[in-house]
């Protein structure tokens, strides 16, 4: 049990929701809440955290989203989001959530945090329900051109974690995917196949090939694998589908409690959050945009990484 910076100044709603979000959450006295005094001071959910022993860490900068990384690294070194990940880099903190930028997030983290070793790149990463049980996706949107190496660093990294939370009977039963367009060998680019080969010669995983789009959910995989680009399109368009489908059910469900139920279950806010797999500590990326159900979520995501010593586990099946 473990503490958990929190970047307040992150995302396009406010510091008011973030913080609403912290006093919901269950172990508020194991928060360290970092952002602008003017901003945090006074209010009442900031009276609330205090008095269930929430830690209140004053920075006088943070970012927009706007910078560039260089200015980031090299010009921002006091930003509410810099501040969280040098806690994390000094053990002051266990993990780390904010809803800011995410090349911003994952420079700083990787600058003062630091990967995994042997890992190159670390990469977003969520759990999804499908049909027969989770599954792990994964780039998400960290690295937007990868290389064979780093793909094939990703199968094992959605490996280990598909492991450390699934029940398998070894982490070589854990069945990897590549996403492609087509499930016949030979489709899609040079490259995904160029990855398909290593991967299949690889004794220590369980590639099962390629998956298409449209089997994401059908549970034919627990670990899927994918560029950041890629998987950043996917992830949005899930999410814009999932609200699409949401809205149209409120309407047909004014009478109808069931509807109104599994409405509610496609909200995407319940599963706001996204582990960045890789990195020497635990830093979850809140959607920038989520309100206060989705940022607690986030918090919540982090908090269960924590109970399951997460950074060990992976180091040790990488």
């Amino acid at each position: 049990m473990g503490l958990i910076a929190v970047d307040l100044m992150g995302g396009s709603i406010g510091v008011e929701s973030n913080l609403t979000a912290c006093a919901e959450f269950a172990g508020a006295e194991r928060l360290v809440l970092v952002g602008l005094q003017s901003a945090i001071q006074g209010t009442v959910n900031a009276q609330i955290l205090e008095a269930k022993g929430a830690q209140f860490h004053y920075v006088n900068d943070f970012l927009t989203g706007s910078e560039s990384l260089s200015e980031v690294l090299k010009n921002r070194p006091n930003s509410s989001m810099a501040v969280c990940t040098k806690l994390l880099a000094n053990n002051e903190v266990q993990a780390v959530v904010s809803s800011g930028d995410t090349k911003a997030l994952l420079g700083l983290a990787r600058f003062h945090v630091g990967t995994l070793p042997g890992l190159q790149r670390p990469a977003i990463t969520k759990s999804f329900q499908g049909n027969t049980g989770q599954f792990y996706m994964l780039d998400l949107g960290a690295n937007v051109n990868c290389g064979e190496n780093v793909l094939g660093q990703f199968a094992k990294l959605g490996t280990a974690l598909a492991y450390l939370e699934g029940d398998f009977s070894s982490i070589k039963s854990v069945r990897v995917a590549l996403l492609n367009i087509g499930t016949e060998s030979g489709k899609g680019t040079e490259l995904l196949n160029s990855v398909a080969s290593t991967l299949s010669a690889d004794t220590r995983l369980d590639f099962v090939g390629f998956v298409e789009p449209t089997e994401l959910f059908s549970g034919s995989a627990d670990v899927i694998v994918c560029d950041g680009f890629t998987g950043n399109i996917m992830l949005k368009t899930l999410e814009g589908v999932a609200t699409h489908i949401r809205q149209r059910l409120r309407r047909l469900a004014q009478d109808n409690h069931e509807l109104a139920a599994f409405g509610r279950e496609l909200d995407p806010e319940r599963y706001n959050g996204a582990l960045m797999a890789g990195l020497n500590g635990i830093v979850v990326k809140s959607h920038g945009s989520t309100g206060t159900l989705g940022f607690l979520s986030a918090l919540n995501q982090a908090n269960e990484y924590l109970d399951s010593g997460l950074t060990k586990v992976l180091a040790d099946n990488l």
